[in-house]
């Protein structure tokens, strides 16, 4: 006597958690997170050399403030929120006289930044001319206003994207060794 007809097995049912939870996982760990917060290889790493013509026509090297915190700014002149930072780092050389404060230009013109500098302040740290991109890359730049804080040792300790205000700037110039 034969038994009841037997169900072929669907595989289709495990399709759909193979699909539902990696979905799942990529909702929960993207819904907890900053999106201004990209993660940097460079934190904890040496600052990548930087080699570049300044704005005023001179050659600088990353060499030349080894053994001192640098905040390296990356900026434009077409960048609206640079303005605002641009009084925080004013303000942050002013009060630090052991801070070195390097600019990047980024994807801009030498002519914008001068008229930037003389309309905002020029704060007489070297501002590099970046034209080929090098330095942005090197940076792991995604546009401008980025800052890079390192220590006296040349060790990248943060980075922050978007503008700066006064404390994020105390923050973060602390931890490079630079008191409030």
């Amino acid at each position: 006597m034969p038994g009841p007809p037997r169900r072929r097995l669907s595989l289709g049912w495990l399709a759909l958690p193979v699909v539902l939870v990696p979905l799942g996982w990529l909702l929960f760990a993207g819904l907890g997170r900053d999106p201004r917060e990209i993660p940097s290889p460079l934190i904890g790493h040496p600052l990548p050399t930087l080699e570049a013509m300044t704005l005023d026509g001179d050659a600088f090297a990353s060499a030349s403030v080894a053994g001192h915190p640098i905040v390296v700014n990356i900026w434009a002149s077409w960048c609206t929120p640079c303005i605002d930072e641009h009084a925080v780092l004013l303000d942050a050389a002013d009060a630090h006289p052991e801070l070195h404060v390097v600019g990047v230009i980024y994807q801009d013109t030498a002519d914008g930044a001068r008229r930037f500098l003389a309309r905002y302040g020029d704060g007489g740290w070297p501002n590099l001319l970046d034209d080929n991109g090098r330095i942005a890359i090197d940076l792991g730049v995604t546009g401008p206003p980025e800052t890079v804080f390192v220590d006296a040792r040349g060790i990248v300790r943060a980075r922050h994207i978007g503008p700066l205000t006064a404390d994020v700037m105390a923050t973060l110039l602390s931890g490079i060794g630079v008191s409030p």
